[in-house]
């Protein structure tokens, strides 16, 4: 079955989103050997990716992975990484700032690949257990509007293609895109970073296929997956079957005199030092970029109507101390399972 598909990509033509998923799901259930599956990533890397072919992926690591159930509706905000600018972790940051304005977070995340600190990483560096069971997940959704999803335990099938991806390294495959598109919590609500303007359709496109609500997929002008207080940020905003593009301008919020530099570290536990600074409402930059990133989640949640009211939101959760508050009460349930 698989040469058909390796002649297709070899004559640049896509596949099937079946063709894609049937292939994917062979591979997860470890049915496909490494070498073929390596030369299928190259292939795919230089005919470029469809929409469709992501579509059937993500269809598949959905349907094997391990599912956080939850009844009420939640947000995610995972990133794609791999921009290679080594801040500190804003998408985990914003996201429990989030959590404390009426969002329930349903964080998907991993240890550091391509950054020097991952959203596992920080988590655990602030005394979080992070290794919980899908019904602890739920748990934390429940009491505190937060859990978080430690990718390896929900995705255990994708040991089969880590030798791939490794060969591959450090070019990047279509599974640098899967993590924001396989939120264990089947989020329909999500903020997307990608670490390349040309990714930003596709991966929109996709969010469509597969039945998202409401999403932002942003890429900034200065290269972040995330959106930037230093440059204008790409946005791509879905409602249901409808794209929208705009920019977001950084200085319709916030006057910024910093630069890029001040948001970066060089491991967990500086990205930590700098989440906690934001928690205790310092007015550093990481902040500015942490309350802007918040305020898009609270504004996709339908919790406010522009991100102007959803900033001042975030800006009363850190000044109340409720995110501090929230971060002990984290540390404190998931040690207690």
């Amino acid at each position: 079955m698989y040469q058909n598909l390796i002649n297709k990509l070899k004559s640049k033509n896509d596949l099937s989103r079946d063709e894609a998923r049937e292939f994917i799901d062979s591979v997860l259930q470890g049915e496909i050997p490494s070498n073929v599956l390596t030369e299928f990533l190259r292939l795919l890397n230089l005919k470029g990716f469809s929409s469709e072919e992501l579509t059937g992926f993500a269809k598949a690591m959905r349907n094997i992975s391990n599912k956080v159930n939850y009844n009420g509706d939640v947000v995610d905000n995972c990133g794609t990484g791999g921009d290679g600018l080594k801040t500190f972790n804003i998408s985990t940051t914003a996201s429990l700032i989030a959590s404390c304005s009426g969002v329930c977070v349903a964080k998907h995340g991993n240890k550091a690949i391509t950054s020097n600190s991952g959203s596992a990483d920080i988590l655990e560096a602030a005394g979080i257990n992070i290794k919980l069971s899908s019904e602890q997940v739920s748990i934390c959704l429940d009491k505190l509007n937060f859990g978080f999803m430690f990718a390896p335990l929900h995705h255990s099938s994708m040991r089969h293609v880590a030798a791939s991806r490794q060969e591959i390294a450090p070019d990047k495959t279509i599974f640098n895109l899967l993590g924001p598109l396989t939120n264990p919590a089947q989020a329909k609500r999500q903020l997307i970073g990608v670490y390349s303007k040309s990714l930003m359709k596709i991966v929109a496109e996709t969010l469509i296929k597969l039945g998202t609500e409401r999403a932002m997929v942003v890429h900034s002008a200065d290269g972040m997956d995330e959106i930037s207080i230093y440059d204008k940020t790409h946005i791509i905003e879905i409602n249901n079957s409808e794209m929208n593009s705009y920019e977001i301008d950084p200085r319709d919020y916030f006057t910024c005199n910093s630069t890029i530099a001040d948001i970066k570290v060089n491991d967990s536990e500086q990205s930590l030092e700098m989440m906690l600074s934001v928690i205790k409402n310092k007015d550093t930059p990481a902040r500015m970029i942490a309350l802007l990133n918040a305020a898009a989640l609270v504004y996709i949640s339908g919790k406010s109507k522009t991100i102007s009211d959803a900033v001042k939101i975030c800006e009363n959760a850190l000044k109340s101390k409720n995110v501090d508050i929230k971060v002990n009460e984290l540390i404190r349930l998931t040690n207690s399972f």
